[in-house]
């Protein structure tokens, strides 16, 4: 029989040794734990998600044509700045966002989306998508640091950040970089030769540029840890991603998940079916067959009706609120070189372009705005659509002043943001639609025609019987008979009648 004293001591042996194991457990639990977290690439805690994005509109910044903040940079490399050659770097940076950021603030933007600012190698790489050193900034935008300063004073003003990020290619360095400096890095193909073979579109090069094997380990790897030391280093909200389509579907879901934000991909392609594919693999992408339905319905007089069409392929998304919206781009002509115009005075065509804007800030989608476009910028092809901005900052003018009433009536109301949108009437140069998120209900209405419309547009069933709604635009009162609403609208007009007063 054991005593008492023993069976005392090996009942408090039991004990303490039950408690050490449990704090070992524990322990180990909490360093595998760390170790997760660590280097797992899930999205950080406090990035934005897609829905927050759809809070947000977007001014996209090219860089090296915005403005010249600090001129000690202009040369680095030894690659000089010269403005008399529309190919050459012209000397923007980092300094001169940081310099313009109220201008972009006061029009109502929310964020910025600006072009890649990895090192580049080259006297034609102004526009940053020919990346060298995968690891270090550009010397002509700025330093680490000063993007780093660029984010945070952005930050002060509300306003987000998105970097443009390449991983299809490098520039034309002969296969041999300092990130990617094996030739087995990368395909060796030739030129895409059938844009209808998507096994061409993602094995072989776009224009020359060295295309990059994400077969490949280690590419696959280096690109993976490289986006997501971007992102943590410099800070930034979210990622526009180039060249999505030429590059296999299966790794953008990892560069996504190693980034760690939000992302928004660039599918060159007019196919909603085509393009809404990869919003299962990143977040989102830009609408491009939305823009080629602006193009023609804005730009060149088209019936409404290709509108309602093209909502009617909205199923192909995710999510159609995180598209990205917009009316032209540094890839294509601007909204103002190929309008039309007024059909009795071809070079009136700023109610057109008024009126794109319209339709882009209040439609479901992000709305996307390229610099320059509040200005009147209109250059046609690459290069002249890459315009220096430089001494052109106006406040007064009245595109600056008209987005700017866009951005507020946007900012202001949820329903336009992110709310359920309903059509509500559509013709050949007359369009509504309705947009519904809790209380607010915002009514849009846009008269595309060379004149006059008065239109009565039936069943608002989400507004009180014959109640007051007020233009953002204008502040002119508009009210109800019954559940319908009768618009006297001038040519090319747009109203945003909102309940919110």
């Amino acid at each position: 029989m054991i005593g008492k004293g023993l069976l005392h001591s090996l009942q408090q042996h039991r004990r303490w040794s039950t408690i050490y194991a449990g704090i070992t457990l524990l322990l180990v639990a909490i360093l595998v734990t760390v170790a997760v977290l660590a280097f797992s690439p899930a999205r950080n805690a406090q990035a934005h998600s897609a829905q927050d994005w759809t809070t947000r509109s977007i001014y996209f910044v090219m860089t090296d044509r915005f403005s010249d903040g600090d001129s000690s940079n202009d040369n680095s490399g030894g690659f000089n700045t010269n403005r008399a050659d529309a190919t050459a770097w012209h000397g923007g940076d980092f300094q001169g966002i940081i310099s313009h950021l109220d201008y972009i603030k006061n029009m109502g933007f929310t964020a910025i989306w600006i072009t890649p600012v990895v090192m580049q190698h080259d006297a034609h790489a102004y526009h940053g998508y020919w990346g060298y050193d995968f690891y270090s900034i550009d010397g002509h935008l700025g330093t680490m640091s000063k993007l780093q300063e660029l984010v945070t004073q952005a930050h002060n003003r509300n306003i987000w950040v998105m970097l443009d990020v390449v991983a299809n290619h490098t520039g034309y360095y002969n296969y041999n970089t300092p990130t990617f400096p094996d030739s087995v890095d990368y395909h060796h193909n030739g030129n895409v030769a059938d844009y209808n073979n998507q096994w061409d579109v993602e094995n072989q090069d776009v224009a020359g540029l060295n295309d990059l094997d994400q077969s490949n380990s280690y590419t696959r790897s280096t690109l993976l840890n490289n986006v997501n030391w971007l992102v943590k280093t410099t800070g930034v909200d979210g990622l526009r991603v180039d060249t999505v389509k030429h590059v296999p579907k299966d790794f953008w879901k990892a560069y996504a998940q190693s980034a760690g934000t939000f992302t928004i991909g660039e599918v060159f392609n007019g196919d909603p079916a085509y393009v809404g594919d990869y919003t299962h693999y990143l977040d989102a992408t830009l609408d491009y067959p939305m823009y080629y339905t602006i193009h023609d319905v804005f730009g060149q007089n088209k019936s409404m009706y290709n509108i309602s069409s093209r909502y009617s392929s909205d199923y192909q998304y995710r999510d159609p609120n995180t598209n990205g919206v917009f009316i032209d781009n540094h890839d294509v002509d601007r909204f103002l070189c190929d309008a039309s115009g007024n059909p009795s005075a071809s070079w009136d065509k700023w109610p057109q372009l008024e009126m794109a804007l319209s339709f882009t800030f209040s439609s479901r989608g992000i709305p996307i705005m390229y610099y320059g476009t509040e200005q009147g910028f209109s250059g046609c092809a690459d290069p002249k659509n890459r315009e220096d901005m430089f001494n052109s900052f106006s406040t007064t003018g009245t595109l600056y002043n008209y987005i700017a009433r866009l951005n507020q009536a946007r900012n202001l109301n949820p329903a336009v943001q992110n709310g359920a949108q309903y059509e509500k009437w559509v013709d050949d140069t007359f369009y509504a639609f309705e947009r519904e998120k809790g209380t607010n209900d915002v009514l849009v209405a846009i008269n595309n025609s060379w004149g006059s419309r008065t239109v009565t547009i039936p069943n608002l069933d989400n507004f009180s019987s014959g109640q007051t709604l007020h233009d953002e635009l204008t502040g002119t009162a508009y009210k109800l008979s019954g559940n319908s609403i009768t618009l006297t609208l001038n040519s090319h007009q747009a109203v945003e009648l909102t309940n919110r007063y």
